[in-house]
């Protein structure tokens, strides 16, 4: 008996170990994340006892619903003519099936366990916001880099989302009451909270800022009970400081928004001489502006180009340093600083001016690209140009609306039976040319909705089988109670209104893991639902 207890617990060691391994690799290492999930695998069958791990999935009728949004990649390759594509999708996929297996079947994790994981991943989280910076800290002579390309390991966006799952972890660690923290301890957490909200604004993902404004409204009201013994005097400020940065962001928004309005351009703009007393050309009808200020008019481009090619090596005629052409970008920035386009104008930038231009930069404002509000601005601003005709190629806002749009086609099109598993590429293929779309063809990607994913793969039927698989389990285990499973519910369900969160590996092993680990792996018994506070 002793040696049958020790080798469980041998196993035991190895199951948790490899949870932790996993944990950290997923922010730092898709390598490690597929190495640790074979460990898993290896260890669970090396494990034995299969027949009642077996029994326990019959047992427990959460994980058997779960298993179905799985299943729903199989049972649809019946109508898949890209097999391909299908298979690498499905092998994408395969946490989806290996971790709530293993997990569920596994022995329990109890509350100090599960928060020595979300420890874990929490310290993998800081490791990476200071790999991030030390990259943007190299990069910072450059002032078009894109603050959004700091994450080495994985994309903004899934960086973003486990900065969020990290950030409630920590507060769920810090206000609930498995370990007591040496005070140095706890000042250190609460520093290293501080530091990963400043992360995420710097971060500048704007689905990620906007997941952290919503939760943090809803867990402080929903978990409220949380903060009525030793950190009452938390939640009001926190509330006061989250509606602040809320309201000055729809401040900021709605500024932009009124300098985009579509007024007619007043005759008195319109001016008929350049001060060397060259002809200005207007091009009334494009209502492009910028900073509020309408960029088709007042233009003399033989000034342009010869006072620009007597500032810059670049020519006038040619690209810029992001592929664009430079003379647009030139109209743009001097139409963005309130400036008319002619000579008098391009000698009045200052090198700096200069070589924002010649990077790309269209707008002024874009060079403090450390704050939040040029991407806020950025972002209105491609939806304004989008509205006004313009190409939405390398714009991401302007991007999505696309691909919805073309993704409510195809799902239109396929409403019962949907494409297949397989051919969810090869119809946004099809639609793109029957809508003769102006995106690039490198730009012409999927819906970044995964819900809408799910009706144009399965159709109607399938799409209420994958939700249903993936809420079901939630309600069943009665985890909406508790604080960690609500919070990555949450951010889970807005994640996959704005991204195809499981179409890549590192989005699906996310979800896999951290739904297996609060819905099936932990004790049923946690008082974590805001009744246990120090």
């Amino acid at each position: 008996m002793a040696m049958i207890r020790n080798r469980n617990l041998f196993h035991f060691y190895i199951y948790t170990g490899s949870l932790m391994l996993l944990a950290a690799s997923l922010p730092l290492s898709p390598f490690v994340v597929t190495l640790s999930q074979v460990i898993l695998a290896v260890n669970w069958l090396a494990e034995g006892n299969l027949r009642n791990k077996i029994r326990k999935i019959y047992e427990r009728k959460s994980i058997i619903i779960f298993l179905l949004l799985f299943a729903a990649h199989l049972i649809w390759l019946i109508n898949t003519t890209d097999f391909a594509y299908a298979f690498n999708d499905i092998k994408i996929k395969l946490p989806l099936l290996l971790l709530p297996v293993i997990m569920g079947t596994s022995r329990t994790l109890r509350e100090n366990q599960v928060k020595i994981i979300l420890l874990v991943f929490t310290g993998a989280i800081m490791v990476s916001s200071f790999v991030s910076m030390y990259h943007l800290a190299i990069n910072s002579w450059n002032p078009m880099a894109d603050v959004r390309e700091i994450s080495v390991f994985i994309s903004h966006i899934r960086l973003s989302l486990m900065v969020n799952i990290a950030i409630f972890s920590l507060i769920y660690l810090l206000i609930t009451g498995t370990f007591t923290w040496h005070r140095a301890v706890r000042n250190t957490l609460w520093a290293l909270l501080v530091w990963l909200i400043l992360f995420l604004f710097i971060l500048q993902s704007l689905t990620g800022i906007l997941i952290f404004i919503i939760t943090s409204f809803i867990f402080l009201t929903r978990f409220s009970p949380c903060f009525e013994h030793q950190y009452w005097y938390i939640r009001k400020p926190l509330l006061y400081g989250i509606s602040a940065v809320l309201a000055a962001i729809f401040v900021y928004s709605i500024v932009v928004i009124l300098s985009f309005s579509n007024k007619e351009i007043d005759p008195g703009l319109l001016k008929t001489s350049t001060p060397s007393g060259n002809e200005y050309i207007h091009h009334t009808w494009n209502k492009q502006m910028e900073n509020g200020h309408y960029v088709w008019i007042n233009i003399n481009e033989q000034e342009l180009e010869q006072q620009w090619n007597r500032r810059s090596s670049m020519d006038y005629r040619g690209q810029d340093n992001m592929g664009q052409e430079l003379r647009y970008t030139l109209i743009r920035y001097l139409t963005s600083l309130g400036y008319d386009k002619d000579a008098t104008a391009v000698s009045r930038l200052t090198e700096t001016d200069i070589l924002n231009i010649e990077n790309g930069m269209a707008n002024h404002i874009y060079q403090h690209n450390k704050w939040v509000y040029p991407r806020i601005y950025q972002a209105i601003w491609e939806l304004d140009n989008y509205r006004k005709g313009g190409n939405p190629t390398g714009h991401s806002i302007a991007q999505r609306i696309e691909y919805m749009k073309t993704g409510v086609e195809i799902a239109g099109r396929h409403f019962w039976f949907g494409t297949g598993t397989g051919d969810v590429a090869v119809a946004f293929e099809r639609q793109y040319e029957q809508n003769a779309t102006l995106l690039a063809p490198e730009w012409q990607l999927r819906t970044h909705n995964q819900f809408l994913t799910f009706f144009i793969s399965f159709g109607v039927a399938g799409f209420l089988l994958a939700v249903f698989s993936m809420t079901a389990p939630f309600f069943i285990e009665n985890r909406q109670t508790q604080m960690m499973p609500f919070i990555f519910a949450l951010v889970a369900i807005m994640s996959m209104m704005t991204e195809d969160t499981l179409e890549t590996q590192a989005g699906a092993t996310f979800f896999a893991f951290f739904y297996a680990l609060f819905i099936f792996a932990q004790d049923k018994c946690y008082p974590d639902n805001g009744n246990s506070v120090h």
